[in-house]
């Protein structure tokens, strides 16, 4: 029981704050409809969030049977309201309805001890019912190409991956088959993403807010999503400057992992990458200006939906990579030192840095700790280099000038720290 009005104010008031919000939404939503023509306004979403709360308190007391005999009337009451305004005006939409229903949920979550999944769940109610004519818009501007792109989606997101056991498999146990499709999951996510934003912003400029976010998660798939579009005709100036992008940021990333994971070693990695990140920052300035104005659309090719063959043979060039360093590690000792470090980040620099983070104080000298992340990056960016020479071929001159001037700028001072 609820002793004091302290244990059951916070949840109602934000019961009736859920009503209200909804109510806000709907009743701006249905403006044009006469006094008494919805089945539900903003002071009736009010009461029935109102009303939600306090089913919840009677849920956790002895009122229990009572309050489901409220609830179900409500909802009751709710659908004959539907059911009387479908009648009259042949409206047939029932969104009024089910957000009433759904008010009714959340006011009671909020008195049960969620308020948390109350206000998330009215924040993303209200994102989705105030979106009702961009989704339209964008539903009559779909194809049949971007239908299939999302299943495509769905099928390797919310089938195949839970599926996958979670667990080394293969030879020294470096194959999980989770861990593995995750590459899948996130380059046909950046894929998917980079398709959107070119549908809605144009293929140039789709790439270029693609790069910025794309590589927040992985440099290397947006380096291979760019080298399909170049492959495939699309807006070559911009996925070059994405490239660059990618490549600007992934290194200005791997110094923030530094700073934050291994602080100890971040003097002597920034001495080691700096000439990189400033060639990096130059080149993508001049692939940024070779793309900027209206001109960045002028030329070019539809977007093309995106497939799922670059992403499984990046998976199975990740898979080659985690192999290698597991052999590394079993050949030269435990942990394998700055090699296994080396290798097993080629693809995954955030791996290298956590790796290195991890490791005991005085497990290696300060100087092999800084080519352990050095080295890695510096292979990341070959790699990267050999993705787009063998996906694009000779279509992304700029792109791969700016990758191995970034490589040869990063390999100098692993030469002099080794010399």
């Amino acid at each position: 029981m609820l002793s004091s009005p302290a244990d059951f104010l916070p949840g109602l008031a934000l019961a009736l704050a859920i009503g209200m919000l909804l109510g806000v939404e709907r009743g701006w939503s249905m403006r044009g409809e006469k006094p008494g023509g919805r089945v539900a306004g903003i002071r009736t979403f009010g009461l029935i969030g109102l009303l939600g709360g306090l089913i919840g308190i009677g849920l956790a007391g002895p009122s229990q049977i009572l309050s489901l005999l409220l609830g179900g009337g409500a909802i009751a009451a709710l659908l004959l309201g539907y059911r009387g305004d479908m009648l009259r005006d042949d409206n047939v939409s029932a969104t009024s309805t089910i957000a009433a229903i759904l008010t009714l949920g959340l006011g009671a979550s909020a008195t049960t001890g969620h308020m948390a999944l109350a206000s998330v769940g009215t924040g993303a109610a209200v994102i989705l019912l105030a979106s009702r004519r961009g989704l339209h818009q964008a539903l009559q501007l779909t194809s049949e190409a971007d239908i299939k792109a999302l299943l495509r989606l769905i099928l390797v997101v919310f089938v195949i991956l839970p599926l996958l056991p979670n667990v080394g498999m293969g030879p020294f146990d470096a194959l999980n088959p989770q861990r593995l499709w995750m590459v899948v999951v996130v380059t046909g996510a950046i894929s998917f993403v980079g398709y959107g934003l070119a549908r809605w912003l144009g293929t140039g400029r789709g790439a270029l807010v693609t790069a910025v976010v794309g590589a927040l998660v992985s440099s290397t798939a947006v380096t291979l999503d760019s080298a399909r579009h170049i492959r495939d005709g699309g807006a070559n100036a911009a996925a070059e400057a994405a490239v660059a992008i990618a490549s600007l940021e992934m290194l200005f990333r791997a110094l923030l992992l530094v700073a934050l994971l291994a602080p100890f070693a971040l003097s002597p990695i920034s001495a080691l990458i700096g000439p990189g990140i400033a060639v990096a920052a130059a080149a993508t300035a001049v692939l940024l200006y070779r793309c900027r104005g209206a001109r960045l659309e002028a030329g070019t090719k539809p977007p093309k939906a995106p497939g799922l063959g670059l992403a499984l043979l990046f998976a199975a060039t990740v898979a080659t990579i985690s192999l290698a360093s597991a052999w590394a590690e079993a050949s030269f000792g435990q942990g394998g030192g700055a090699l296994v470090i080396a290798l097993g980040g080629t693809a995954d620099i955030d791996a290298a840095i956590a790796a290195v983070g991890a490791l005991p104080p005085d497990a290696l000298p300060v100087r092999s700790i800084a080519l352990a992340i050095a080295a890695p990056i510096l292979f990341n960016t070959l790699f990267k280099l050999g993705l787009l020479l063998a996906v694009a071929r000779s279509r992304a001159p700029w792109a791969s000038a700016t990758l191995g001037a970034t490589s040869a700028a990063l390999l100098l001072p692993i030469l002099i720290k080794l010399s």
